[in-house]
C-alpha cells in the first residue's frame, strides 16, 4: 500500500496499543481481539471509541431507540389523513334574528370591532354582516396566545352595555381550521323530520357508547320551533298586541321556587310548576277573565303549530331527507380505530331498522388515510432499497447493510419524540420521512468511509475505525447541525397551513439528530465487529472504486487543475450561470404558480341564485343538479363499462332560499378510470347553464390555503366608488382565457322596505321605533320563551298567522297601535320605499369592502400570471379612476404575500445560524462564506428539475429552496475542513491540499449526493394524485444536492484559491514540477483510493 505522504507520528502516539491484563486495571477492556490480550479505552478515543468497544453498550443504545419507537408508534401516536390546523382567529359569532346586514352592521359590528381592538394581541379585524347574525374575525398575533386573548376578549364583548335588546349572547370562540375527521353516518329517507331526528339521536347515542367514540354530533338537524300565530282581526278584537300576549306567556309559563316552610313536621319546599311544554299547554293559557267568571285562553285567539322553525333548511343524501352524525376523532385518539367500530355498528345497526329508514357511512377517512400510508410507506422502502444498492455499488455490502441500519435507528427515535411535540402521523409527516431519507445516511456515510479508508491504509482493526470516524466526526457533526438549522425556521411558521412545513420540520430534524446518535455511537461498533474484506475476490464495490480512481486520476484532477489555472474565468461562468437562471425564473417561461392544488376524490358543487325569486326555486336548482349527476353516472358507466358508479353518494345541504352546497364522494381510485377533474367537468358540462343563478362552481381539487386562487379586497368610505371599482375589475378578470366563475357581491342583495312616519303619525306620538317594533313582531315574530325538552331547545314565537305575512299588502293593511291606545292602518300614519339591499357586508378593520374573485384553469392561464399584470397594468388605471378605493390581494394571494416574507425572513435566520455553525469548526470567517456560496446554485438545479419534469415553481418549491441550504453545505464543509487539515497539520501549500481535499472527498461527496437523491427518487415517480402536495419539495431538493455537488467539486475548490490569492498566500506555480506532479497523480488519498 503506498504511503499517504505523512506518518502520523502524534496521532500513533496517543493511539498506541497498551497491552495489559485485566487484573492490572480496573478500566474498560475490548475483549473483542482473537488474542488474550486485552486493550485500554483510551481518553484521547472519547465517547467514539469507549463505544466502539463496548459493542454490549452500543446494541443496548441501539435496541432502546427501536423499542421506544416500535411502543410509540403502536400506543401513543395519532394517526390522521392531514395534520390539524387553525386559522390563529377568534370568531365571534352574534344572532340578531330578523335584522338587515345595515342594521347588524350598525348595532353589532361596529360596537364589537371598537371593543377587541382595545385587547393586547389582536392583529387584523375582519367582519361580516348579513340577515339575521354578525360575525367578527379576529386575528391574532402569533407571538401571543390564543387562549389567553380569547379571554380578554370575552371581557371586554361581555362588557358592551348598548347591543340591540333582541341580539342574543355572543358566541366567542377560535375559529375552527382543518381536522381529518373519521366519517360521517347518514340517516334518509322518504320520512318526516321528526322520525329523522328522533332515530338520529338513539344513533347517536348508540355510538357514543362504542368505547372507542368520544364525539359524535348531529349534522343537518333543524331548529325546533312552537309558533304561536295570532290573526290581527282576533287581537283588536279583545284589544291585546302581540306583545301582550307574549309577556302573558312569560307570565304563566314558569317554574319557580318559593322556597319553604318549616312546619312540625318538617321542612317543606314551595314550587310554583306551571311551565308549558307542548302546544297543548300553551292553548291553555289563560289572557283575559272577564267579570262574570269566564276566561279568554289561547287557543280561543290563535293557533299553537309545534314545528321546525321556519326557515329554509333541507339536506339530503342520495336524494332523500337526511339527518348526519358527524364522528371524530380527539387528540391522541385512533381514528382508524374508531372508524372500524363505527363502520360494523352499522352494519348491524341497519340490518333493525324497517325498510323506510336506510343507514350508511360516506366520507371514510380512513380508507384514504391507509392507501396514503400506505403508499408513502411503500416510498420509504423502495427509497430505502435504493440508497441501498446505491452505497453497495461505492461500499462493501456489509458496510452499506450497518449504514442502512442508521434508517430505522432514526425514523424509530423520530416517531418516540414526535408525539411530544404534537406531530402527528399523517400524509405530509410521511413525506418528511421520505424526504430525509437519503439526508440521514449523509452523516453514516462520511463515518463510515472515512474509517474504511483508514483501515485500506492501516489494516482492519478498530484502532483503524476509530481513528477514521474521529477524523471526521466534528465536520460531520456540524454538517448535520447546519441542516437542522435549515428546517428550524419551518418550526416557527406562523397561521395556516404552515403546520405542513412544521410536521416536515419536526420530522427532519429529529431524524438528523437520532442520525447523530447512530452514526457517533453506534455505527463504529458494528463496524468492528464485521471481518476485513481484504483478500477476499473483488466485488461490485471494488470494481466500482477501481473506476472511481481511473476517473480521479484521469479526469477530475487534471480538470480541476485547468479550472484553479483559469479559477477568475470559471468563477465567471458559474455566476454568469446563475444570473441566466434568476432571468429564467422572472420571466413567463418558467411555468409559476402560489400555493400546490391537487385532486381530491371528492367533488364539492355551490350554488347559489339571484335574491327575489320564489323559496322553491333553489330546491329546484339542487334537483337538477342531481338528475344531471345521475345521467353522468350513466354516461360514463356506458362508456367505460365499470362495474362501480363513479359518483357513489352526494350529500345535498339547503341553507337559505338562496344558495346550496353538494358533496359527491367518488368511487375509490382503483375502481374507476377517469380524474376526479374529468368527472367534475362532465358533471358541469351535464347541468348546463341555469337561470337565475349567480354562482355554479364545481370542484374536485383540494386546497391547502383561503380562499380562490385569484380574490381582491377592495376597501373604501364612498360605498358607490366601491361598487364601481369592483364591476370594472370583474370585467377586466373576464376578459383573460381561463379565468372564470368570477364572484362580486354587487347588486347581489335583497330588496329592502325602508319604513318612515307620516306627519299624521307623528302628530299622534307615534315613533319610528315604535312603528318598526310592530312591524317586526307582526312579520318576524317576539319570541316569548325558550324552553328545554329533551335534547332539543325550542323557541316560542309569537306572531301573525302565515297568510297575513307574505305579502306587501299584508304590511299596508296592517293595524298600528297608537300611544293612547286605539289602532288605525299602517298606511294613513307611515309609508315605505323599496330599495336595494345588501346580501352580505364585509369589513376589513372598520372599512367597508367589496370582495372580487375568481377561478382560474391552470392549464390555460397561471394564476400568478394574471396577478403580475394586473399588478402592473390595471391597478394604477383603477387607482387613478377611484382615488379613494384600496385595493388588497385576499384569498391565495394574500397567503402568497404572507407567507413570502416569513420565507424571506426564515431564509435569513437560516443563513445566519448556518454561517454560525461552519464558522465554529472551520475557525475562520472567510470559509464559511466561501462554503455557502455553493447555496444559490443549489437553485439552478432546483429550477432546472422543475423544467425538465414541466411543473409549476410554487410557495412548496420555495420551502425546498430554502431546507436545501443545509443540505449542500454538508459536503462543502467536509472538503473545506479536510483542505484545513492538509494545510494546518501537515503543512501542504494551497494547491496541493486543494487538489489532495478534493480527490480524498470525491467518493464521500458523490455518494451522499446520490443518496439524498435516490432516497427521494420514489416521490418524484409517485403517480398518486395526494403525492403532488408534496413533490415540488421533493425535486428542488433533488435536483439541487445534484447540481450543488458539481458546485462542491470544482467552484468550492476555485473561490479556496480566489480566497488564497486575496489572503495573499504565495504558492508554487501551477505548473508543477515532475516530482510535485507524481506526488500528486499518485498518492493515496484517504476516501478517493
Amino acid at each position: 500500500m503506498v504511503s499517504d505522504g505523512h506518518d502520523d507520528s502524534d496521532e500513533g502516539l496517543q493511539n498506541q496499543q497498551l497491552p495489559v491484563t485485566k487484573e492490572q486495571s480496573n478500566l474498560p477492556v475490548d475483549t473483542a481481539d482473537s488474542d488474550s490480550t486485552t486493550y485500554l479505552v483510551r481518553p484521547s478515543e472519547g465517547i467514539i471509541g469507549w463505544f466502539a468497544r463496548n459493542h454490549v453498550a452500543a446494541n443496548l443504545l441501539m435496541i432502546a431507540i427501536l423499542g421506544a419507537g416500535v411502543y410509540m408508534l403502536f400506543t401513543g401516536m395519532q394517526k390522521e389523513t392531514m395534520p390539524t390546523w387553525s386559522f390563529g382567529q377568534i370568531s365571534i359569532y352574534v344572532p340578531f334574528r330578523g335584522a338587515s346586514p345595515e342594521e347588524v352592521e350598525e348595532g353589532i359590528l361596529y360596537k364589537v370591532e371598537e371593543a377587541v381592538r382595545s385587547v393586547e394581541g389582536v392583529g387584523n379585524v375582519a367582519s361580516e354582516a348579513y340577515e339575521g347574525a354578525g360575525r367578527v374575525f379576529v386575528e391574532v398575533v402569533s407571538s401571543y396566545e390564543i387562549d389567553a386573548v380569547i379571554d380578554e376578549v370575552k371581557l371586554v364583548v361581555d362588557s358592551i352595555s348598548n347591543l340591540p335588546s333582541d341580539s342574543e349572547r355572543p358566541i366567542i370562540r377560535e375559529r375552527e381550521g382543518f381536522r381529518s375527521g373519521a366519517l360521517y353516518v347518514q340517516i334518509y329517507g322518504e320520512l318526516d323530520f321528526f322520525t329523522l331526528q328522533d332515530i338520529a339521536a338513539d344513533i347517536r347515542n348508540e355510538i357514543l357508547e362504542l368505547p372507542e367514540v368520544s364525539q359524535a354530533s348531529i349534522q343537518g338537524a333543524r331548529s325546533s320551533e312552537i309558533s304561536i300565530e295570532i290573526p290581527e282581526e282576533n287581537l283588536r278584537k279583545y284589544e291585546l298586541t302581540l306583545s301582550q300576549v307574549a309577556q302573558l306567556i312569560r307570565l304563566w309559563s314558569v317554574d319557580l321556587a318559593g322556597g319553604g316552610i318549616r312546619t312540625e313536621g318538617g321542612y317543606v319546599r314551595v314550587r310554583a310548576t306551571g311551565q308549558a311544554n307542548t302546544a297543548e299547554d300553551y292553548e291553555d293559557i289563560v289572557l283575559l277573565t272577564r267579570p262574570d267568571g269566564s276566561v279568554l285562553k289561547l287557543r280561543d285567539i290563535g293557533t299553537v303549530v309545534d314545528n321546525y322553525s321556519e326557515t329554509d333548511f333541507w339536506s339530503f343524501f342520495n336524494g332523500q331527507p337526511t339527518i348526519g352524525i358527524s364522528v371524530d376523532a380527539r387528540d391522541g385518539e385512533d381514528v382508524l380505530a374508531i372508524s372500524k367500530a363505527v363502520r360494523e355498528y352499522v352494519d348491524q345497526r341497519k340490518q333493525t331498522l324497517p325498510p323506510s329508514v336506510q343507514l350508511d357511512y360516506f366520507g371514510d377517512s380512513t380508507h384514504y388515510l391507509n392507501d396514503r400510508l400506505n403508499m408513502m410507506l411503500k416510498n420509504i422502502m423502495f427509497g430505502a432499497i435504493l440508497v441501498f444498492i446505491l452505497l453497495g455499488l461505492f461500499l462493501h455490502l456489509r458496510i452499506a447493510f450497518w449504514v442502512c441500519v442508521g434508517l430505522p435507528v432514526a425514523f424509530m427515535g423520530a416517531l418516540f419524540v414526535l408525539p411530544l411535540v404534537g406531530v402527528t402521523l399523517n400524509l405530509v409527516s410521511l413525506f418528511g420521512f421520505i424526504l430525509v431519507i437519503g439526508v440521514v445516511v449523509d452523516d453514516a456515510i462520511i463515518i463510515a468511509e472515512s474509517a474504511y479508508a483508514e483501515t485500506e491504509r492501516r489494516g482492519y482493526n478498530v484502532d483503524s475505525i476509530i481513528r477514521g470516524a474521529r477524523r471526521v466526526a466534528v465536520p460531520a457533526t456540524f454538517g448535520v447541525l447546519t441542516t437542522v438549522a435549515a428546517f428550524t425556521p419551518m418550526l416557527f411558521a406562523q397561521g395556516g397551513v404552515t403546520v405542513f412545513f412544521q410536521s416536515i420540520g419536526w420530522v427532519v430534524i429529529m431524524c438528523l439528530l437520532f442520525s447523530l446518535v447512530e452514526s457517533k455511537l453506534i455505527l463504529p461498533s458494528h463496524m468492528a465487529l464485521m471481518q476485513s474484506s481484504r483478500g477476499k475476490r473483488r466485488g461490485v464495490a471494488d470494481y466500482t472504486n477501481h473506476l472511481l480512481k481511473r476517473f480521479s486520476k484521469d479526469v477530475y484532477i487534471p480538470s480541476l487543475r485547468l479550472l484553479l489555472r483559469n479559477r477568475y474565468a470559471t468563477m465567471c461562468a458559474f455566476l454568469a450561470l446563475l444570473l441566466l437562471t434568476v432571468g429564467f425564473y422572472l420571466s413567463p417561461f418558467l411555468k409559476k404558480s402560489f400555493f400546490p392544488e391537487f385532486e381530491n376524490d371528492f367533488v364539492f358543487v355551490n350554488v347559489a341564485i339571484m335574491e327575489g325569486l320564489s323559496d322553491e326555486y333553489i330546491v329546484n336548482v339542487t334537483e337538477s343538479i342531481m338528475t344531471a349527476m345521475h345521467a353522468t353516472n350513466d354516461e360514463i358507466v356506458a362508456e367505460t363499462g365499470a362495474r362501480e358508479k363513479p359518483i357513489q353518494h352526494v350529500f345535498a345541504f339547503i341553507a337559505d332560499d338562496t344558495s346550496a352546497r353538494l358533496t359527491a364522494e367518488l368511487a375509490k381510485p382503483e375502481n374507476r378510470t377517469l380524474r376526479p377533474t374529468d368527472i367534475a367537468s362532465r358533471w358541469r358540462a351535464k347541468v348546463g347553464n341555469i337561470a337565475g343563478t349567480t354562482e355554479l362552481q364545481f370542484s374536485a381539487e383540494q386546497r391547502f390555503h383561503s380562499g380562490a386562487p385569484l380574490e381582491f379586497d377592495l376597501t373604501g368610505k364612498n360605498f358607490d366608488a366601491l361598487d364601481a371599482a369592483a364591476e370594472e375589475l370583474a370585467q377586466k378578470l373576464a376578459e383573460y382565457d381561463g379565468v372564470y366563475e368570477i364572484r362580486t357581491p354587487i347588486g347581489t342583495g335583497p330588496d329592502e322596505i325602508k319604513l318612515e312616519v307620516k306627519p299624521d303619525g307623528k302628530a299622534t306620538g307615534l315613533t319610528l321605533s315604535s312603528l318598526a317594533m310592530q312591524v317586526r313582531e307582526a312579520f318576524f315574530g317576539i319570541e316569548a320563551q325558550r324552553i328545554q325538552r329533551g335534547e332539543s331547545e325550542y323557541r316560542v314565537i309569537v306572531r301573525y298567522p302565515e297568510t297575513e305575512r307574505t305579502s306587501i299588502g299584508n304590511l299596508e293593511n296592517m293595524w298600528v297601535r297608537l300611544p293612547d291606545g286605539t289602532s288605525t292602518l299602517f298606511h294613513s300614519v307611515a309609508d315605505y320605499s323599496i330599495e336595494p339591499g345588501y346580501g352580505t357586508i364585509r369589513r376589513i378593520n372598520g372599512k367597508r369592502t367589496v370582495s372580487v374573485s375568481a377561478e382560474v384553469d391552470r392549464a390555460k392561464i397561471d394564476p400568478f400570471v394574471v396577478y403580475q399584470d394586473l399588478q402592473e397594468h390595471f391597478f394604477p388605471f383603477l387607482k387613478t379612476r377611484f382615488p379613494s378605493v384600496d385595493i388588497q390581494e385576499a384569498g391565495s394571494v394574500q397567503d402568497q404575500m404572507l407567507a413570502l416574507e416569513e420565507l424571506g425572513v426564515a431564509f435569513l435566520v437560516a443563513l445566519l445560524s448556518i454561517y454560525v455553525l461552519l464558522a465554529i469548526p472551520l475557525r475562520s470567517y472567510l470559509q464559511p462564506l466561501i462554503i455557502m456560496s455553493v447555496i444559490p446554485f443549489g437553485f439552478i438545479g432546483a429550477v432546472v428539475g422543475h423544467v425538465i419534469l414541466n411543473v409549476s415553481f410554487n410557495m412548496v418549491s420555495m420551502i425546498g429552496c430554502i431546507a436545501l441550504t443545509g443540505v449542500v453545505v454538508n459536503d462543502s464543509l467536509i472538503l473545506v475542513h479536510y483542505f484545513n487539515r492538509e494545510r494546518r497539520t501537515e503543512n501542504r501549500s494551497v494547491l496541493h491540499a486543494i487538489l489532495r481535499a478534493g480527490k480524498a472527498r470525491l467518493r464521500a461527496i458523490i455518494l451522499t449526493s446520490l443518496t439524498t437523491f435516490f432516497g427521494l427518487v420514489p416521490i418524484l415517480l409517485e403517480p398518486s394524485l395526494q403525492a403532488k402536495i408534496v413533490a415540488n419539495m421533493a425535486i428542488s431538493l433533488a435536483f439541487g444536492i445534484l447540481f450543488a455537488t458539481l458546485i462542491t467539486l470544482v467552484l468550492v475548490p476555485v473561490l479556496l484559491r480566489i480566497g488564497a490569492d486575496l489572503a495573499r498566500v504565495k504558492d508554487a506555480d501551477l505548473v508543477l514540477d515532475e516530482d510535485r506532479s507524481r506526488e500528486v497523480s499518485t498518492v493515496a488519498a484517504p476516501a478517493g483510493g
